[in-house]
């Protein structure tokens, strides 16, 4: 949802974008993703290679331009605009060649920045949110046309809170339902709920219900996989984390805690951990990686003193921390501190991935899980972050 400015040429074929096909190539492809800063603001770029590749640079990938939002299933790649209001759909060629084949145009149907994630249940049926707007859209990502558009309940807004929510990230769950980690406008200092909240899409009955838990405030839009066994869990939120910092009416709300989501879109009533308090932390930053009863977390340590500017406080110094939610310990590691932020990108054979901003020699890179929660070193990326990583099947 903080994706805007302006539309750049997608790299498409020069004449024909979407009359021809390309001959596509042997199933197993990595596409991977990354967004550059430039003078003319953040570029998105989309690259495809024949095996996980030791680098990637932005000269060897399709530039997609701006508010972009990166998606995949079967052999196809699917490319979100938010400012052209269109999903495209492309196809990879025998030379690792990324073309755009097809599109659909939502200019006439939704209001663009209420989008809030592309979700996928068959080669037949998908779907795309406009949660924002109370609209939920299905379409044939095959034929990539149209089914319905339905009107559902819109993200609800408590009496009082000012700070907006939103969605941007769905996980098919059990027997077609479509959960969405509902997080909160960043950009706004006001206040905000204090209940977590997960939307949970019906495909078969056509209709939303929003879980609320009021064991956390409201955390972030995307969960955090434990890829051990497929528990997801509701994460916190760094910038309801600042919004608290500057909003003393609410500087003792929780926060910084971890639940853990069933299936079906329901918390897990047995499961919860405020790891703010496990850590003495002032703040906790992410939750980075699962794996059974480890959690990697980062987090501001509790002397930390906040800028009397909101602006600075994203360059606040922040630590990671091994916590065990079972028995409420932890452990610093350090070997990640000069890499700077860490966080998930997606999975490839299993395994998960994760990129980086503001390490200490300013590169990029993504990171592979091992069998623990140990982050290995992968792929270099050249010039800008890495934002996605999937195989194509």
């Amino acid at each position: 949802m903080y994706r805007l400015l302006l539309f750049f040429t997608l790299c498409l074929q020069a004449c024909n974008p979407f009359g021809g096909s390309v001959q596509p190539n042997d199933k197993g492809t990595i596409l991977i993703g990354t967004r550059v800063n430039t003078p003319q603001g953040r570029m998105y770029y989309l690259g495809a290679y024949s095996a996980i590749p030791s680098q990637v640079a932005p000269q060897d990938m399709t530039l997609l331009g701006h508010n972009i939002a990166i998606y995949s299933y079967g052999e196809h790649p699917y490319i979100w605009d938010g400012t052209a209001a269109q999903l495209f759909k492309y196809e990879v060629g025998k030379d690792n060649e990324i073309v755009a084949v097809d599109s659909i145009g939502f200019e006439r149907i939704a209001k663009s920045n209420s989008f809030g994630a592309v979700a996928f249940i068959s080669e037949e049926e998908a779907y795309v949110f406009f949660l924002a707007e109370g609209k939920v859209i299905e379409f044939n990502p095959t034929t990539m046309k149209l089914v319905k558009q339905m009107e559902v309940d819109a993200l609800p807004i408590e009496k009082g809170v000012m700070v907006g929510t939103n969605t941007y990230y769905a996980f098919v769950g059990n027997d077609g339902k479509i959960l969405l980690p509902v997080g909160a406008d960043p950009s706004t200092f006001g206040k905000f709920s204090e209940r977590a909240c997960v939307a949970v899409f019906d495909s078969k009955a056509k209709s939303v219900r929003y879980n609320e838990d009021r064991r956390m405030t409201i955390g972030y839009n995307n969960f955090t996989k434990d890829f051990a066994n497929g528990d997801l869990y509701y994460r916190p939120s760094k910038y309801i984390a600042r919004v608290q910092d500057y909003s003393p009416s609410q500087k003792d709300a929780v926060s910084g805690g971890l639940l853990r989501v069933r299936s079906d879109g329901t918390y897990d009533p047995d499961f919860f951990v405020d790891l703010q308090k496990v850590l003495d932390a002032h703040r906790i930053i992410s939750v980075i990686a699962v794996q059974g009863k480890d959690v990697l977390v980062q987090y501001i340590e509790k002397d930390w003193k906040m800028p009397a500017n909101p602006g600075q406080w994203f360059g606040c110094s922040t630590k990671l921390a091994m916590v065990d939610v079972e028995a409420l310990t932890f452990k610093d590691i350090t070997s990640l501190d000069k890499y700077g932020t860490v966080y998930p990108v997606g999975e490839v054979d299993g395994k998960a991935y994760y990129s980086n901003f503001g390490a200490e020699d300013g590169k990029y890179h993504f990171f592979e899980q091992d069998n623990t929660t140990i982050l290995n070193t992968k792929i270099e990326a050249i010039g800008g972050s890495g934002i996605y990583i999937a195989r194509l099947r």
